[in-house]
């Protein structure tokens, strides 16, 4: 792999984590299940999410007025193989819990948590790169 294939990696698997928790923070579930690979396992909440489908149930069972924010920070990629890529970062974490759907912004609240991620990350067929697995841990917390 050269250093522009490489370096193309690397942007693409940035892309995929952000695009991950950009349609996580607006409940796009449909899209952040279209992010795990097909035998993608996030640990979530104690449990283990395999694939697509399973992401998809669980997070339908959010709560239908939270809101989140996740804001990715430290992002490190590194590219093990032409289509495998590990990734470190933190998450700083807003969340708010409404009755409902808000209609607008809501109160700002303290941060939720701060938490350590590690991701592995496959390039597929179609040239999109998505998560193979997915956990994280609590830095700090409520």
């Amino acid at each position: 792999m050269n250093r522009s294939d490489r370096a193309a990696a690397v942007i693409e698997c940035q892309q995929a984590l952000n695009r991950f928790y950009a349609a996580l923070d607006a409940s796009d579930f449909e899209t952040v299940g279209a992010s795990m690979a097909p035998q993608g396992i996030w640990h979530r909440q104690g449990q283990q999410l395999c694939g697509p489908a399973q992401v998809r149930e669980a997070l339908a069972k959010r709560p239908v007025g939270r809101v989140t924010a996740h804001l990715v920070q430290n992002l490190v990629v590194n590219v093990t193989a032409p289509d495998l890529a590990e990734a470190t970062y933190m998450t700083l974490v807003y969340r708010v819990d409404l009755p409902q759907p808000p209609s607008g912004p809501v109160p700002l609240e303290t941060p939720f948590a701060i938490s350590l991620n590690h991701a592995r990350l496959q390039g597929g067929a179609d040239g999109v790169w998505r998560l193979l697995e997915q956990r994280s841990e609590y830095v700090f917390s409520k």
